[in-house]
């Protein structure tokens, strides 16, 4: 037996280089990773309502050819009335008398959108509502080049590289905004009509 016995002794956990090094090689993945990741879930909010709001308005056209009436869409309000509050959500419902407001004793609610994610903006130029004919061409009154627009900006900086609009021309049909001069940038147009935020 030996006076002396050898103790051996396992290290375990990081030493403070190995810590500093993984510390900043994390850094630098989360400098590179989490911009990215926020940009991705910015177009990701506004694909989705463009996405949705395309959804629904070739439903609502669809909806006044099937039943030979006027489709309305349109935020309401307290009263029952069409306001211009669209970030609030919105209404497709059978609007019988045109009138843009909606009597349940009459008319039906045919679907219902929810608001969209706050400080966001939805905005349409030509006003409180999107109406359809029996025919499913719009009634509404273009003021703008004989076209409507959906107008879409995030809550962000730097919005319009972001936004996206819906474009309704005089058949009622919608087409997505989308950067025609590859500058990053949606156009409402050809004429290069970049979308404007404010």
């Amino acid at each position: 037996m030996s006076l002396f016995t050898l103790h051996q002794s396992f290290q375990r956990g990081f030493t403070l280089l190995e810590l500093m090094i993984t510390l900043a090689i994390a850094g630098v993945a989360l400098t590179i990773g989490v911009p990215s990741l926020l940009e991705a879930i910015v177009e990701n909010r506004v694909n989705t309502v463009v996405m949705n709001l395309n959804k629904d308005i070739v439903s609502a056209r669809s909806y006044a050819v099937n039943y030979e009436t006027t489709i309305t869409i349109c935020h309401l309000n307290t009263n029952n009335e069409c306001d211009t509050n669209w970030h609030l959500g919105y209404t497709v419902f059978i609007d019988r008398d045109g009138n843009e407001s909606f009597s349940s004793n009459t008319e039906k609610k045919l679907f219902i959108r929810d608001k969209i994610t706050s400080g966001d903006s939805l905005v349409f130029s030509d006003g409180s509502s999107l109406q359809f004919q029996f025919d499913g061409t719009p009634i509404t009154t273009f003021t703008n080049n004989a076209q409507a627009t959906f107008k879409y900006c995030p809550s962000v900086s730097d919005a319009e590289l972001y936004s996206k609009a819906l474009i309704i021309g005089l058949s009622g049909r919608p087409r997505t905004s989308s950067d025609i001069d590859g500058d990053g940038k949606d156009e409402i147009n050809d004429a290069s009509d970049h979308i404007v935020c404010s």
